[in-house]
C-alpha cells in the first residue's frame, strides 16, 4: 500500500451529472471522471494508503490527479522550467533590421516617434560574427524579425537570412524564422522571399473591422491600411505556405466589434485555413510609450470573459483553433541564457517592449562577452516566477510561469490592470475555454453543464498557500492583485 494525496495542479469543472471534468495543469491531462473517480478522489485530500496497483489508481496516478506521498510536485515543475529555460542548445535572435514604422497607432509601446536608423553592414558582420562563435554549442538558432516594421528593410532580411542559412547549413545547425509584421508590404512576391528564407511563421494585426482597424492602425499619412492588408494575404495565402497568427489587440474602444472582425473575415475567404488562425490580446499600458492610453485598456476579469466569446465565435467558422492551456508560457527569449535583441545601431535588449528606449538596454553586439558581468542581463536571468509566493501558490503556474517576466523587472513602467498584473487571461478563462474544448470534441454536451457553474473565479486558482516563503508582489501588483 502506497500513500496518496490529491494533486494541487486540479483543476474541477462540475457538471449536472455525478461527472465531473478534471484538468490538470502539470502532466496536462484532460478528463471526465465518473463518481466513482471522484470519491476516490475526494478521500485522499488528506493522504489515504492505496493499492498503487488497483487500476483505478493507476488511472488516477498515470492522468497526474492524484500523487505518491514523496512526490514534491513543485520541485519537479521547477527542474522541468529550469531544463526548458536553460537549454543551452538553442539561440533565439530578435533581430530590427529598423524602427521605422509606416504604421502610426495610438497605443504602441515603442511610441510615436521613434528612431529610423537603419542597420548596417557593420551591425550585420557582427551579428554573424555571434552566431559563428556560438555554431560549436548550438544546434538550433530561430530568429524573429522585428521592428517598427521590418518589412520596411526587405533587403536587410534577405541579406542576413541568406547568410544565416548558408552558415548554419554549413555547421549541422537547424534554422528557421518568424516575422512580426504589420502586413502592408506583405505583397505575394514578399511572402514568397520570406518562404524561401525559411521564415515559417508570420504574426500581422488587425484591430477590428475595417472601421476601427482604419482609425487605430493607419499610415502616418493617416491613411487606414485594413483593405491593402486584406488584400496582401488573399493573394498568397493558398499558395505560399507561411502560418499566419492575425492578432487583434482589444481594449474598451473596439471590443464590441471583434465579432464583426471575424464575420468579415470569413466573407472575405480567409476562415477554414489550415495556416492561417486568429489570436486576441489585450491593448496595455506595458511602457512609457504608451501610458496615453491606459484609461482605455480592459480590467483582466472583464476581458477573459470575452475572450472566451471570441474563441467560440471563431472556432464555429474556422478561424480559431480549439483552445487548450499553454505549457512554460513565461518562458520567452528574454529570460534565456541565449537570447538577445539586436537594434539597428547594435545595441542589446533582453525583451522587445524596451527596444526603442536605449536607457534599457543591456550592452551593444560589439562587445557580447560584457553580457556575461551586465547586471542588467542577470536580473532577466535571476528573475524566477518560483521565488514569489503569489506564483509559486498558483495552480496554473504549470501553463503560466508568470506569464511575462518584464512586468516583474519593469513594473514602475506599467499602468492600468491590464499591464500591471502579469496574470494571463487563462486565469480569468479557463474553465469555459476547457468546457468549450470537451463539448466541441464531443465529450460533452451543451446539455451536461450549467453556464453559471462553470465560471472561472481567479481567486480558486491561488489562495491556498501551499508552500509558505517566497518574494512579495511589487507594489503596484500587489494593490490591484486582491485574492478572496
Amino acid at each position: 500500500m502506497i500513500k496518496y494525496f490529491q494533486s494541487r495542479y486540479c483543476i474541477r469543472i462540475p457538471l449536472k451529472s455525478t461527472n465531473t471534468l478534471m484538468y490538470n495543469s502539470l502532466s496536462g491531462a484532460f478528463a471526465i471522471l465518473d463518481k466513482q473517480d471522484m470519491a476516490l478522489f475526494e478521500t485522499i485530500e488528506e493522504g489515504r494508503y492505496l493499492d498503487a496497483t488497483d487500476q483505478e489508481v493507476k488511472q488516477m496516478e498515470l492522468g497526474g490527479f492524484i500523487r505518491r506521498e514523496q512526490v514534491d510536485e513543485l520541485t519537479h515543475l521547477e527542474q522541468q522550467y529550469k531544463a526548458h529555460r536553460f537549454d543551452p542548445n538553442t539561440m533565439i535572435l530578435t533581430i530590427a533590421p529598423t524602427l521605422a514604422c509606416n504604421f502610426g497607432c495610438d497605443y504602441c509601446f515603442q511610441g510615436i516617434d521613434k528612431a529610423k536608423d537603419t542597420m548596417s553592414r557593420e551591425v550585420q558582420d557582427a551579428i554573424v560574427a555571434l552566431v559563428e562563435r556560438a555554431a560549436p554549442n548550438i544546434r538550433h538558432l530561430h530568429v524573429a524579425w522585428y521592428g517598427g516594421e521590418p518589412l520596411v528593410r526587405l533587403k536587410i532580411i534577405e541579406a542576413l537570412s541568406d547568410r544565416f542559412i548558408e552558415l548554419c547549413a554549413q555547421r549541422g545547425i537547424k534554422y528557421d524564422a518568424m516575422i512580426v509584421t504589420n502586413g502592408y508590404q506583405l505583397t505575394r512576391d514578399v511572402a514568397l522571399s520570406l518562404h524561401t528564407r525559411r521564415v515559417g511563421g508570420v504574426q500581422i494585426t488587425l484591430d477590428g473591422p475595417a472601421e476601427h482597424h482604419d482609425v487605430r492602425r493607419v499610415l502616418l499619412s493617416g491613411k487606414g491600411t485594413y483593405r491593402a492588408i486584406i488584400d496582401n494575404v488573399k493573394t498568397w495565402i493558398d499558395e505560399v505556405p507561411l502560418s499566419v497568427s492575425v492578432r487583434v489587440n482589444i481594449d474598451e474602444r473596439n471590443r464590441n466589434d471583434i465579432h464583426k472582425l471575424i464575420d468579415d473575415m470569413e466573407q472575405d475567404g480567409l476562415a477554414g485555413k489550415k495556416n492561417l488562425k486568429m489570436y486576441f490580446a489585450p491593448v496595455e499600458a506595458i511602457t512609457t510609450g504608451c501610458h496615453s492610453i491606459a484609461d482605455v485598456t480592459m480590467g483582466k476579469l472583464r476581458y477573459g470573459q470575452l475572450e472566451t466569446e471570441l474563441y467560440q465565435h471563431g472556432y464555429e467558422v474556422g478561424l480559431t483553433a480549439l483552445p487548450y492551456p499553454p505549457r512554460f508560457r513565461g518562458i520567452c527569449s528574454a529570460v534565456r541564457p541565449k537570447g538577445l535583441v539586436i537594434t539597428p545601431n547594435g545595441d542589446l535588449h533582453k525583451c522587445w517592449d524596451t527596444v526603442s528606449f536605449p536607457k534599457q538596454k543591456v550592452g551593444t553586439i560589439f562587445d557580447v562577452e560584457a553580457l556575461n558581468e551586465d547586471e542588467r542581463v542577470l536580473e532577466w536571468l535571476r528573475w524566477t516566477p518560483f521565488t514569489n509566493q503569489t506564483c509559486r501558490n498558483c495552480k496554473i503556474l504549470p501553463n503560466c510561469t508568470g506569464s511575462c517576466a518584464y512586468k516583474f523587472i519593469h513594473h514602475t513602467d506599467t499602468r492600468g490592470e491590464a499591464a500591471v498584473l502579469p496574470c494571463p487571461s487563462w486565469k480569468y478563462n479557463i474553465k469555459e475555454r476547457l468546457v468549450h474544448r470537451a463539448e466541441k470534441m464531443g465529450f460533452i454536451t451543451a446539455e451536461d453543464y450549467d453556464p453559471a457553474d462553470i465560471q472561472t473565479d481567479p481567486n480558486e486558482l491561488c489562495t491556498t498557500v501551499l508552500d509558505a516563503g517566497g518574494n512579495d508582489l511589487p507594489s503596484a501588483m500587489k494593490a490591484l492583485y486582491q485574492p478572496a
